[in-house]
């Protein structure tokens, strides 16, 4: 008997099944904090996000952006290169529950379940694995650039496979060298397609 393949699919079930658990938890913290949220948003939805840093430091200046400010970066920015290997990743909102990473409570939970993208991939695409938890390779999705449909201008989508609902499309652009902005849209025959989480991709 092959082990390998018998414990696959039950981490696969596993981590799935952390992964909803967390973001039902993230929806109920929102109840407490979104007005908060909504307030602080006001006032710097006029401010532009401005990315002066890399790696790391980078994070935090997304961190610091207003939804608005975020949309309007990911929309002035260039699909970028195809990115290679390992990137290191964090959550930076859930835009379903506007949820920020800036609360302590939902960037712990973040932090936790989500830790990045393993890409295996060319200059015109190629697979990824994004990885999960206990630095679990799961959720396999097809790479390639395609046209962003809420600005007509191309990105690099990430698709997701069947096993996952085959419903969550990433696309992500390349708003520093090595650092790559995204949106996680979530669709569904006959229903209007939505945004869940923003994210950052980084070496």
């Amino acid at each position: 008997m092959n082990i390998t393949r018998a414990i696959r699919p039950v981490r696969r079930r596993r981590t799935a099944l952390a992964f909803a658990l967390g973001s039902l938890l993230a929806l109920s913290l929102s109840a407490t904090s979104a007005q908060g949220a909504a307030l602080a948003g006001k006032g710097a939805a006029a401010e532009q996000c401005t990315m002066r840093s890399d790696g790391e430091q980078a994070i935090e200046e997304l961190k610091r952006c207003s939804r608005t400010a975020f949309d309007t970066l990911f929309a002035q920015a260039p699909a970028g290169r195809m990115p290679h290997g390992f990137m290191r990743g964090q959550l930076l909102r859930c835009t379903a529950c506007g949820q920020p990473a800036a609360d302590r409570a939902f960037g712990l939970l973040a932090g936790a379940v989500y830790h990045g993208k393993d890409f295996h991939t060319d200059e015109r695409g190629g697979h990824v694995n994004a990885v999960m938890g206990l630095d679990l390779r799961v959720f396999d999705g097809e790479v390639d650039y395609a046209t962003y449909p809420d600005d007509g201008r191309q990105a690099i989508r990430i698709a997701y496979r069947r096993d996952t609902g085959g419903l969550v499309t990433d696309w992500i652009r390349e708003v520093r060298p090595g650092v790559y902005a995204g949106v996680a849209i979530l669709t569904e025959e006959g229903l209007q397609s939505w945004r869940v989480m923003d994210f950052v991709l980084y070496r």
